[in-house]
Protein backbone atom coordinates (compact mmCIF):
# COMPACT_ATOMS: atom_id res chain seq x y z
CA UNK A 1 0.00 0.00 0.00
CA UNK A 2 1.26 3.38 -0.80
CA UNK A 3 4.39 2.35 -2.48
CA UNK A 4 5.28 -0.22 0.14
CA UNK A 5 6.06 -2.88 -2.97
CA UNK A 6 5.07 -2.69 -6.67
CA UNK A 7 4.05 -6.01 -7.73
CA UNK A 8 2.83 -7.49 -11.19
CA UNK A 9 0.11 -4.84 -12.56
CA UNK A 10 -2.95 -6.38 -13.66
CA UNK A 11 -4.90 -5.37 -17.11
CA UNK A 12 -6.45 -2.30 -15.41
CA UNK A 13 -5.33 0.64 -14.17
CA UNK A 14 -7.62 3.25 -12.22
CA UNK A 15 -7.41 6.97 -11.39
CA UNK A 16 -9.77 8.28 -8.78
CA UNK A 17 -10.83 10.10 -5.54
CA UNK A 18 -10.97 8.59 -2.02
CA UNK A 19 -13.53 10.11 0.33
CA UNK A 20 -15.13 9.26 3.65
CA UNK A 21 -18.86 8.49 2.62
CA UNK A 22 -21.45 9.86 4.85
CA UNK A 23 -25.28 9.20 3.06
CA UNK A 24 -28.59 9.48 3.56
CA UNK A 25 -30.27 7.57 0.99
CA UNK A 26 -33.90 7.14 -0.32
CA UNK A 27 -34.02 3.82 0.94
CA UNK A 28 -32.29 1.95 3.85
CA UNK A 29 -29.75 2.81 6.47
CA UNK A 30 -27.51 5.91 6.65
CA UNK A 31 -24.10 5.13 5.57
CA UNK A 32 -21.58 7.56 7.77
CA UNK A 33 -17.66 7.93 7.65
CA UNK A 34 -17.59 4.57 5.15
CA UNK A 35 -15.13 4.09 2.16
CA UNK A 36 -16.53 5.68 -0.51
CA UNK A 37 -15.49 8.03 -3.60
CA UNK A 38 -15.70 7.40 -7.08
CA UNK A 39 -12.77 5.33 -7.10
CA UNK A 40 -13.84 2.53 -4.91
CA UNK A 41 -17.15 3.03 -7.25
CA UNK A 42 -15.24 2.67 -10.48
CA UNK A 43 -13.30 -0.91 -8.91
CA UNK A 44 -16.21 -2.70 -7.82
CA UNK A 45 -17.91 -2.03 -11.21
CA UNK A 46 -15.07 -3.56 -12.82
CA UNK A 47 -14.90 -6.32 -9.97
CA UNK A 48 -18.42 -7.25 -11.17
CA UNK A 49 -17.09 -8.80 -14.11
CA UNK A 50 -14.38 -10.09 -12.78
CA UNK A 51 -11.71 -7.33 -13.32
CA UNK A 52 -8.64 -6.38 -10.80
CA UNK A 53 -6.76 -3.44 -11.40
CA UNK A 54 -4.08 -0.94 -9.99
CA UNK A 55 -5.44 1.93 -8.28
CA UNK A 56 -4.16 5.64 -7.80
CA UNK A 57 -5.27 8.48 -5.50
CA UNK A 58 -4.01 10.79 -3.61
CA UNK A 59 -5.25 10.78 0.42
CA UNK A 60 -5.21 13.18 3.44
CA UNK A 61 -2.94 11.97 6.22
CA UNK A 62 -5.37 10.93 8.22
CA UNK A 63 -7.50 8.37 5.74
CA UNK A 64 -7.85 4.92 7.05
CA UNK A 65 -6.12 2.85 4.84
CA UNK A 66 -7.51 -0.36 6.36
CA UNK A 67 -10.74 0.57 4.53
CA UNK A 68 -9.14 -0.15 1.75
CA UNK A 69 -8.32 -4.28 2.58
CA UNK A 70 -11.12 -5.62 0.75
CA UNK A 71 -10.30 -4.25 -2.55
CA UNK A 72 -7.14 -5.59 -2.24
CA UNK A 73 -8.89 -9.18 -0.75
CA UNK A 74 -10.23 -8.81 -3.86
CA UNK A 75 -6.79 -8.72 -5.82
CA UNK A 76 -6.59 -4.94 -6.11
CA UNK A 77 -3.41 -3.33 -6.11
CA UNK A 78 -3.15 -0.49 -3.74
CA UNK A 79 0.53 0.63 -4.77
CA UNK A 80 -1.07 4.26 -6.57
CA UNK A 81 -2.67 5.06 -2.99
CA UNK A 82 -0.50 8.14 -2.40
CA UNK A 83 -0.68 9.73 1.47
CA UNK A 84 -0.50 13.31 1.51
CA UNK A 85 1.56 15.77 3.39
CA UNK A 86 -0.65 18.66 3.36
CA UNK A 87 -4.50 17.91 5.14
CA UNK A 88 -7.65 18.54 3.36
CA UNK A 89 -11.41 17.42 4.04
CA UNK A 90 -11.86 13.78 2.39
CA UNK A 91 -15.35 14.00 4.21
CA UNK A 92 -18.37 13.55 1.59
CA UNK A 93 -22.36 13.90 2.32
CA UNK A 94 -25.32 13.59 0.47
CA UNK A 95 -29.00 12.75 1.58
CA UNK A 96 -31.39 11.74 -1.01
CA UNK A 97 -35.85 12.28 -0.86
CA UNK A 98 -37.63 10.90 -3.50
CA UNK A 99 -37.74 10.27 -6.52
CA UNK A 100 -34.35 11.11 -6.93
CA UNK A 101 -33.02 14.54 -5.24
CA UNK A 102 -29.96 15.04 -3.77
CA UNK A 103 -28.61 18.13 -1.39
CA UNK A 104 -25.08 17.76 -0.20
CA UNK A 105 -25.37 21.11 2.57
CA UNK A 106 -26.89 20.94 6.16
CA UNK A 107 -26.10 17.65 6.89
CA UNK A 108 -27.90 18.66 10.61
CA UNK A 109 -31.16 19.42 9.47
CA UNK A 110 -31.22 16.03 7.23
CA UNK A 111 -30.57 14.04 10.33
CA UNK A 112 -32.47 16.15 12.51
CA UNK A 113 -35.60 15.35 9.90
CA UNK A 114 -35.49 11.75 10.05
CA UNK A 115 -34.58 11.41 13.81
CA UNK A 116 -31.24 9.97 13.25
CA UNK A 117 -28.35 11.12 15.81
CA UNK A 118 -26.05 13.12 13.92
CA UNK A 119 -22.32 12.01 13.70
CA UNK A 120 -19.19 12.86 15.29
CA UNK A 121 -17.80 12.15 12.24
CA UNK A 122 -19.63 15.33 10.61
CA UNK A 123 -18.85 18.01 13.16
CA UNK A 124 -18.01 20.90 11.61
CA UNK A 125 -18.49 19.93 8.02
CA UNK A 126 -18.39 22.02 5.15
CA UNK A 127 -19.34 20.85 1.50
CA UNK A 128 -16.80 21.77 -1.15
CA UNK A 129 -19.69 23.24 -3.69
CA UNK A 130 -17.20 25.73 -5.83
CA UNK A 131 -18.63 25.58 -9.43
CA UNK A 132 -14.34 26.35 -10.85
CA UNK A 133 -11.74 24.82 -11.15
CA UNK A 134 -8.64 26.02 -11.66
CA UNK A 135 -6.69 25.85 -14.97
CA UNK A 136 -3.20 25.55 -13.36
CA UNK A 137 -3.23 25.29 -9.63
CA UNK A 138 -2.53 22.30 -8.07
CA UNK A 139 -4.91 20.95 -5.15
CA UNK A 140 -4.15 18.34 -2.65
CA UNK A 141 -5.51 15.78 -4.38
CA UNK A 142 -4.25 16.69 -7.43
CA UNK A 143 -2.31 13.91 -9.73
CA UNK A 144 1.34 14.22 -9.58
CA UNK A 145 3.36 12.55 -12.58
CA UNK A 146 5.49 11.16 -9.25
CA UNK A 147 2.02 9.12 -8.16
CA UNK A 148 2.01 6.50 -11.12
CA UNK A 149 3.90 2.87 -9.80
CA UNK A 150 5.80 2.74 -13.46
CA UNK A 151 4.32 -1.10 -13.49
CA UNK A 152 0.80 -0.12 -13.56
CA UNK A 153 1.96 1.92 -17.26
CA UNK A 154 2.25 -1.66 -18.05
CA UNK A 155 -1.54 -2.65 -18.47
CA UNK A 156 -3.48 -2.59 -21.24
CA UNK A 157 -6.57 -0.18 -20.46
CA UNK A 158 -7.24 2.64 -18.29
CA UNK A 159 -9.82 4.85 -16.90
CA UNK A 160 -9.73 8.61 -15.33
CA UNK A 161 -12.23 8.83 -13.17
CA UNK A 162 -13.58 12.59 -12.34
CA UNK A 163 -10.65 14.87 -10.25
CA UNK A 164 -10.22 17.98 -11.05
CA UNK A 165 -8.77 19.69 -14.58
CA UNK A 166 -5.44 19.92 -13.67
CA UNK A 167 -5.24 16.11 -13.11
CA UNK A 168 -7.26 15.44 -16.49
CA UNK A 169 -4.60 17.76 -18.26
CA UNK A 170 -1.67 15.92 -16.88
CA UNK A 171 -2.93 12.10 -17.04
CA UNK A 172 -3.90 11.25 -20.79
CA UNK A 173 -0.27 11.65 -21.59
CA UNK A 174 1.14 10.05 -18.44
CA UNK A 175 -0.63 6.88 -19.55
CA UNK A 176 -0.03 6.77 -23.35
CA UNK A 177 3.42 6.97 -22.23
CA UNK A 178 3.12 3.57 -21.16
CA UNK A 179 1.65 0.53 -23.02
CA UNK A 180 -2.05 1.32 -21.88
CA UNK A 181 -4.12 1.16 -25.77
CA UNK A 182 -7.51 1.86 -24.23
CA UNK A 183 -7.82 5.16 -22.01
CA UNK A 184 -11.29 6.02 -20.97
CA UNK A 185 -12.01 9.03 -19.00
CA UNK A 186 -15.39 10.60 -17.25
CA UNK A 187 -15.81 13.91 -16.84
CA UNK A 188 -15.39 16.50 -14.05
CA UNK A 189 -18.46 19.21 -13.36
CA UNK A 190 -16.31 21.90 -13.02
CA UNK A 191 -15.05 22.21 -16.06
CA UNK A 192 -18.06 21.07 -18.16
CA UNK A 193 -18.88 25.06 -18.55
CA UNK A 194 -18.28 27.02 -21.20
CA UNK A 195 -15.66 29.05 -19.81
CA UNK A 196 -13.41 25.66 -20.62
CA UNK A 197 -14.30 25.46 -24.11
CA UNK A 198 -11.23 26.39 -26.00
CA UNK A 199 -9.28 23.86 -23.13
CA UNK A 200 -11.67 20.86 -24.17
CA UNK A 201 -9.96 19.64 -27.02
CA UNK A 202 -6.67 18.95 -25.87
CA UNK A 203 -7.81 18.08 -22.87
CA UNK A 204 -9.66 14.49 -24.68
CA UNK A 205 -7.59 14.18 -27.73
CA UNK A 206 -5.76 11.35 -26.39
CA UNK A 207 -8.83 9.13 -25.20
CA UNK A 208 -10.60 6.37 -26.61
CA UNK A 209 -13.68 7.05 -25.31
CA UNK A 210 -15.19 10.41 -23.27
CA UNK A 211 -18.16 10.08 -20.45
CA UNK A 212 -19.68 12.52 -20.01
CA UNK A 213 -23.68 13.07 -18.34
CA UNK A 214 -26.49 14.88 -19.87
CA UNK A 215 -26.37 17.85 -17.44
CA UNK A 216 -22.78 18.30 -18.55
CA UNK A 217 -23.21 17.89 -21.67
CA UNK A 218 -25.84 20.36 -22.34
CA UNK A 219 -23.70 23.35 -19.89
CA UNK A 220 -20.71 23.28 -21.90
CA UNK A 221 -22.24 23.46 -25.07
CA UNK A 222 -24.90 26.26 -23.25
CA UNK A 223 -26.10 28.41 -26.22
CA UNK A 224 -24.19 26.06 -29.15
CA UNK A 225 -26.11 23.21 -28.62
CA UNK A 226 -28.90 21.30 -26.77
CA UNK A 227 -29.27 17.74 -29.18
CA UNK A 228 -27.33 15.34 -27.68
CA UNK A 229 -26.02 13.57 -30.59
CA UNK A 230 -24.66 16.84 -32.14
CA UNK A 231 -22.99 17.47 -28.83
CA UNK A 232 -21.20 13.68 -28.45
CA UNK A 233 -20.32 13.98 -32.64
CA UNK A 234 -18.91 17.44 -31.83
CA UNK A 235 -16.60 15.95 -29.04
CA UNK A 236 -15.79 13.18 -30.59
CA UNK A 237 -13.81 15.19 -33.94
CA UNK A 238 -11.80 15.82 -31.13
CA UNK A 239 -10.14 12.64 -30.82
CA UNK A 240 -11.99 9.96 -28.96
CA UNK A 241 -13.86 7.07 -30.85
CA UNK A 242 -16.70 7.00 -28.73
CA UNK A 243 -18.77 9.36 -26.75
CA UNK A 244 -20.89 7.94 -24.05
CA UNK A 245 -23.64 10.67 -22.63
CA UNK A 246 -25.65 9.53 -19.73
CA UNK A 247 -28.62 10.61 -19.38
CA UNK A 248 -31.12 11.77 -16.95
CA UNK A 249 -33.27 9.08 -17.50
CA UNK A 250 -30.30 6.46 -16.74
CA UNK A 251 -29.71 5.44 -20.51
CA UNK A 252 -26.57 5.99 -22.34
CA UNK A 253 -26.76 7.22 -25.81
CA UNK A 254 -23.01 6.32 -27.98
CA UNK A 255 -21.99 7.99 -30.98
CA UNK A 256 -19.10 5.24 -32.78
CA UNK A 257 -16.88 8.25 -34.32
CA UNK A 258 -15.22 5.00 -36.58
CA UNK A 259 -18.01 2.98 -37.86
CA UNK A 260 -20.74 6.71 -37.59
CA UNK A 261 -23.42 4.90 -36.24
CA UNK A 262 -24.92 5.57 -32.50
CA UNK A 263 -26.88 3.47 -30.43
CA UNK A 264 -29.36 3.80 -26.93
CA UNK A 265 -28.91 1.56 -23.94
CA UNK A 266 -32.22 1.78 -21.90
CA UNK A 267 -32.22 1.92 -18.30
CA UNK A 268 -32.87 -1.17 -16.12
CA UNK A 269 -35.82 -0.38 -14.20
CA UNK A 270 -34.09 -0.86 -10.97
CA UNK A 271 -35.89 0.50 -7.34
CA UNK A 272 -33.31 3.41 -6.74
CA UNK A 273 -32.31 3.13 -3.42
CA UNK A 274 -28.62 5.34 -3.36
CA UNK A 275 -27.71 7.04 -6.91
CA UNK A 276 -24.30 7.69 -5.19
CA UNK A 277 -21.66 6.11 -7.58
CA UNK A 278 -24.09 4.88 -10.19
CA UNK A 279 -21.99 6.28 -13.37
CA UNK A 280 -18.37 5.08 -12.03
CA UNK A 281 -19.95 1.55 -11.74
CA UNK A 282 -21.20 2.02 -15.32
CA UNK A 283 -17.47 3.24 -16.26
CA UNK A 284 -16.20 0.03 -14.66
CA UNK A 285 -18.23 -2.29 -16.03
CA UNK A 286 -17.92 -0.90 -19.58
CA UNK A 287 -14.05 -0.93 -19.44
CA UNK A 288 -13.52 -4.35 -18.32
CA UNK A 289 -16.59 -5.63 -20.85
CA UNK A 290 -14.73 -3.58 -23.64
CA UNK A 291 -11.61 -4.54 -23.43
CA UNK A 292 -12.62 -7.87 -22.65
CA UNK A 293 -14.29 -8.63 -26.67
CA UNK A 294 -13.97 -5.04 -28.29
CA UNK A 295 -17.72 -4.80 -28.65
CA UNK A 296 -18.96 -1.41 -27.99
CA UNK A 297 -22.55 -1.99 -27.75
CA UNK A 298 -22.27 -5.36 -25.15
CA UNK A 299 -19.92 -2.67 -23.22
CA UNK A 300 -22.31 -0.72 -22.99
CA UNK A 301 -24.58 -2.95 -22.01
CA UNK A 302 -22.96 -4.07 -19.17
CA UNK A 303 -22.17 -0.71 -17.90
CA UNK A 304 -25.97 -0.43 -17.78
CA UNK A 305 -26.01 -3.46 -15.44
CA UNK A 306 -23.50 -2.24 -13.24
CA UNK A 307 -25.15 1.23 -12.51
CA UNK A 308 -28.65 -0.90 -11.81
CA UNK A 309 -26.78 -2.71 -8.99
CA UNK A 310 -25.34 0.25 -8.01
CA UNK A 311 -28.27 1.63 -7.44
CA UNK A 312 -30.72 -0.85 -6.03
CA UNK A 313 -28.21 -0.22 -2.55
CA UNK A 314 -25.69 1.81 -0.78
CA UNK A 315 -22.01 1.89 -1.20
CA UNK A 316 -19.19 0.32 -3.79
CA UNK A 317 -18.97 -3.00 -1.93
CA UNK A 318 -23.34 -4.02 -2.30
CA UNK A 319 -22.68 -4.21 -5.92
CA UNK A 320 -20.62 -6.85 -5.24
CA UNK A 321 -23.04 -9.47 -3.42
CA UNK A 322 -24.70 -9.27 -6.82
CA UNK A 323 -25.90 -13.23 -7.10
CA UNK A 324 -24.04 -14.25 -10.54
CA UNK A 325 -27.63 -15.79 -12.71
CA UNK A 326 -28.99 -12.30 -11.88
CA UNK A 327 -26.16 -10.44 -13.27
CA UNK A 328 -26.88 -13.15 -16.44
CA UNK A 329 -30.63 -12.40 -16.58
CA UNK A 330 -30.41 -9.02 -16.90
CA UNK A 331 -27.40 -9.02 -19.08
CA UNK A 332 -29.25 -11.46 -21.69
CA UNK A 333 -32.89 -9.25 -21.08
CA UNK A 334 -31.16 -5.62 -21.89
CA UNK A 335 -28.93 -6.80 -24.91
CA UNK A 336 -32.45 -7.49 -26.54
CA UNK A 337 -33.33 -3.68 -25.91
CA UNK A 338 -30.93 -1.50 -27.88
CA UNK A 339 -31.72 0.99 -29.99
CA UNK A 340 -29.73 0.86 -32.90
CA UNK A 341 -30.28 4.79 -34.85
Amino acid sequence: MANAHLSTPTEYLIVGRLQRETIIPIHGNPRINQLGGNLPYTASGLALWGGKAGLVSRVNPDYPLEWLKPLEIMGFDTDGIIKTEEPFDARFFVAYSPPQNASYENPLSHFAERQIPFPDELFNYEPDLRGYCSKTDYLPYTFRVTDMPRPYLEANAAHICPIDFVSHKILPSVIRGGLIQTLSMRATDCYMDPAFWEDIRNLISELSMFMLSETQALKLFQGRSVDLWEIAKFLAGYGPEYVIINTKDGATQVFDRVENKRFIVPAWPSTIADPTGALNAFDGGFLFNYRKVYDIVHATVCGNISASFAVEGSGPEYILDTMPALKEARLYALSQQVIHL
